[in-house]
């Protein structure tokens, strides 16, 4: 039995040494693994598998100064595709249809885009985010780079970059 005691105080002393020199590492290994999180918090960039000027398509003319485009979204939103027309001189926005995304929230940007101008849609609703901020963008948002890029098709805009393979887009 006395063996025992004894054991059990080496054992408690052994620990404690370990214990004493786990915690003397790492007061020396803080500083260092602060700053290893500190660079690993790299703010979320997402970046496009193709440029903007890449996803779109304009379709057969519908009627006579009525100009019908297919929007591929960058993947950033839940919607698939939107499909859209641009009327007249005045570039009004009419038949806006989403493939996927939120059927509520993309039957109101489509009915709130109805008719008005499309330098007026983009103003309003470019660069707003859903509510998976991470991804960047939202289906309002892919409406707003679509009718972009609907509008440089009709002006005759080259998209600027992409004769580098790297489309740039304002916002």
């Amino acid at each position: 039995m006395m063996e025992t005691k004894t054991q059990s105080r080496r054992d408690f002393l052994r620990n404690t040494l370990k214990l004493g020199a786990g915690m003397a590492a790492m007061s020396m290994l803080s500083p260092m693994m602060s700053a290893v999180a500190e660079e690993e918090k790299i703010p979320f960039a997402w970046v496009p598998t193709a440029a903007p000027c890449r996803l779109i398509e304009e379709l057969a003319p519908a009627a006579e100064g009525v100009r019908s485009f297919k929007f591929t979204t960058d993947g950033r939103s839940c919607s698939k595709n939107v499909t859209f027309d641009i009327v007249g001189k005045e570039e009004y926005v009419s038949n806006v249809k989403y493939e996927g995304g939120c059927n509520g929230g993309c039957q109101g940007i489509a009915a709130m885009s109805e008719g008005r101008p499309a330098s007026e849609i983009i103003k309003t609703v470019r660069g707003l985010v859903c509510r998976n901020k991470q991804s960047g963008s939202s289906c309002a948002d892919q409406l707003a780079m679509g009718l972009q890029q609907a509008l440089m098709i009709i002006h005759g805009t080259p998209c600027p970059g992409c004769d580098t393979g790297v489309c740039v887009n304002e916002k």
